[in-house]
């Protein structure tokens, strides 16, 4: 009976809330009892992102939609897109923006966000889509079209798909939720972003995914020597001062990746030529390549490695690779 009553006190007069350093709401009853806690860092939020033009170099067309995961009525969101610009550029916010406000925010001489938030009276329903499962859309290029450097949009997708994403800055409040993000934008000029640390450029995934999608072992093969390419790029980044002999096994190992193509017979849907243009898809990226180029400039290259025997070491450990690869296309 003493519980009974406790408990009916409780709920009708003496709810009381503490806030603790670990940012938990405690909820006590009148004997200073926790009945239960619960994480007040967490929100139900999530973002997803999708690129409507994975393709073009001057444009960027952008799709994002955000999903209520809790059991309340939200009546305040925002999050922020956050990109580099060294010229004037052109946010086209007319597309389809519905319930929200924006405003660009200038954050260095080339960062800029754009910051949405909830027009007053606007609203997500619990697990609902906001604004719908269609998402918005935005735009956005130089105004003279000159070519968009999109490895340096910090908040950018490639993924003609919508895809989870952490890069919006996502926030229960009027106010993006903004850790500080220091961008090396030298290096991502050259090895761009791999959010999904599988050791491929972001640009170059969408590529083998779309080309693909229906076999797993033509995408591992691509997967591989996208991989071992990026490989071979970091090491030299790292050490721009390297040797023929130090960068060998890193040939050896892309050249492996050529065989696997072609013995997966993943070059008859998407030629070597096509793929290679798009790993040296800038300027930048062009003359990096030139510089490891210079390293082997006279010296023998590694060709028909998997039937030479001094490069087995190298040839069984690349095939190792390769097969966990192939495993984990197989598991998608």
């Amino acid at each position: 009976m003493n519980k009974l009553l406790s408990t009916i006190i409780f709920f009708v007069f003496m709810v009381s809330f503490s806030w603790g350093d670990d940012e938990l709401c405690q909820i006590v009853d009148i004997n200073g009892a926790v009945v239960t806690s619960v994480n007040a860092g967490v929100i139900s939020l999530t973002a997803e992102i999708r690129n409507e033009q994975p393709y073009s170099l001057d444009n960027n067309a952008i799709r994002v939609r955000v999903f209520n995961h809790g059991a309340d009525t939200l009546r305040e969101m925002s999050f922020c897109y956050r990109f580099h610009a060294n010229k004037e550029f052109v946010f086209e916010h007319d597309w389809y923006l519905p319930d929200l406000n924006y405003k660009i925010d200038t954050l260095t001489d080339t960062t800029y966000q754009i910051h949405f938030s909830l027009k007053q009276g606007a609203f997500i329903a619990p697990n609902s889509y906001f604004p719908n499962t269609s998402g918005i859309v935005f735009g956005l290029h130089y105004r003279y079209w000159f070519p968009w450097e999109h490895q340096l949009d910090y908040s950018y997708s490639s993924n003609p798909s919508f895809e989870n994403t952490e890069k919006l800055f996502l926030s229960m409040t009027g106010e993006c939720q903004d850790d500080a993000v220091v961008i090396d934008t030298a290096r991502v000029k050259i090895l761009g972003y791999d959010r999904n640390g599988n050791g491929v450029r972001d640009d170059l995934d969408s590529l083998i995914d779309s080309e693909f999608f229906d076999n797993s072992e033509k995408r591992a093969s691509y997967r591989y020597l996208a991989q071992a390419i990026q490989n071979q790029w970091t090491v030299f980044y790292e050490n721009p001062q390297m040797t023929y002999e130090e960068l060998l096994p890193y040939q050896v190992l892309i050249s492996l990746g050529v065989s696997l193509i072609n013995n997966t017979g993943a070059v008859s849907k998407m030629d070597f030529n096509w793929f290679y243009a798009n790993v040296l898809n800038t300027k930048d990226r062009i003359m990096y390549e030139a510089g490891i180029d210079d390293v082997f400039a006279g010296k023998l290259l590694p060709v028909a490695v998997m039937k030479n025997k001094k490069y087995s070491n190298i040839v069984s450990n690349g095939l190792e690779i390769y097969k966990n690869i192939l495993m984990q296309e197989e598991g998608k």
